[in-house]
Order: C-alpha cells, then structure tokens, then sequence
C-alpha cells in the first residue's frame, strides 16, 4: 500500500480538515467551492496543493488510513489479551464511524474508485494481517477455541466490513453503524471464543462502547 508523501505541516492540517469534512457531509455533494467555504480558505488555498477534487479526495482518504493505522498499531503494541485487544480496537472504530455521513462510502464506491480501491486495499491488507495475528494468539493462548482457521475468519471479516455501510441493507433511517458495527464484532467474539475466552468477554462492555 502507497501512501500519499504529505510532509509539509500546513498541508496535513489543511488536509486533516478536509478529511472531517468529507466524513460529515459526504463527497460527491461537497464541490471544491463548498470545501473552501467549510475550511473558511480561498480556493487558490486547495489547488495550492491539489489539482482538482479527484486528488484532494484521494489524499483525505490516504490521510484517513494512515491515521487509522497508526491508532490500530498503537493498541496492539499495548499487548493486550487478544479479546481485550479487539474490545479496545472496537472502541476506537466505534468513534470513528459514529461520526460518518452514510451517504460517504456510497460516494466512494460509485463516483472515486481509486480512492476505493485505496480503502479496500486497507481491508484486504493491513486489516486482514492485524486480525489473523489476533487470530492466531486468540489461539495460542487459549481464549479462542481451535475449531476454525484464522487465514479464513480473518479473510471473512476483514473483506465484509464495507456491509456495514450498505445503505440498501442496513437504510440509515433504521440502524446507524455504531449499532451494526458492535453487531458485527460481537457475532465474530462469540463464535470463536473458548471456555476461558467467555469469562473473559462477559466483562466486557461491547454493548455502550
């Protein structure tokens, strides 16, 4: 995975803003005229550092991964007991997508695919490697029974997060992804804990995360 190189300090505030923007409001809607008057900056002000709407949606997104690995790989140094780990990391998304407009994946999907393709990448990659390694010291240690492989669980939840933001499946007028995403993880949790994993995830709180 390539990131986009933003080195310059003004630039990556400048594009940490963006990348709020386009998380509350969508992208297809939000023209680079709207982006400037949300930012309260000039337009000469964005194309000083993109050239169009096509690039600066692509680095708010590369911006967003590489912020969102950054945070998943600072909870696993923490070495946690691998449920604790995923209780910790289901904390942070639940932050993260409490505060995204249904409409964005939609948006991304449909009208910028490189950026994502770029998401997707994430998923089938860094996503995909974290959870197999969680996966397989669940295992090792006892707190997730033997009774299935993680190169093919790990492969199933990483590459079916994106249903969470199907809106035709799940319409936001009757779920939001808070409510599906904790779903979503406490269905994984419980078919692959063991005995001692059970002890130790009724202790935890998924459901007021």
């Amino acid at each position: 995975m390539s990131f986009i190189d933003i080195s310059d300090q003004k630039e990556i505030a400048l594009i940490e803003r963006v990348n709020d923007v386009y998380i509350k409001k969508g992208v297809k809607q939000t023209t680079m005229d709207d982006m400037a008057q949300a930012l309260n900056v000039s337009k000469k002000t964005l194309y000083k550092y993109v050239k169009n709407r096509k690039e600066l949606v692509m680095k708010s997104t590369s911006f967003h991964v590489r912020r969102d690995r950054h945070k998943v790989t600072e909870i696993q140094n923490k070495n946690y007991n691998p449920i604790i780990e995923q209780h910790e990391l289901a904390k942070f998304v639940v932050k993260t997508i409490s505060k995204v407009n249904p409409v964005l994946h939609f948006d991304l999907e449909n009208y910028f695919p490189e950026a994502w393709s770029f998401l997707n990448e994430y998923f089938n990659g860094f996503v995909f490697q974290s959870l197999r390694s969680n996966l397989i010291r669940g295992q090792k240690e006892g707190v997730y029974h033997e009774n299935f492989n993680p190169e093919i669980v790990a492969r199933f939840f990483a590459t079916r997060i994106d249903l969470i933001f199907d809106g035709e499946l799940f319409p936001s007028a009757e779920f939001n992804f808070k409510e599906i995403y904790i779903e979503y993880v406490m269905y994984h949790l419980n078919s692959i804990v063991s005995e001692k994993g059970k002890l130790i995830l009724k202790k935890l709180d998924f459901k007021h995360l």
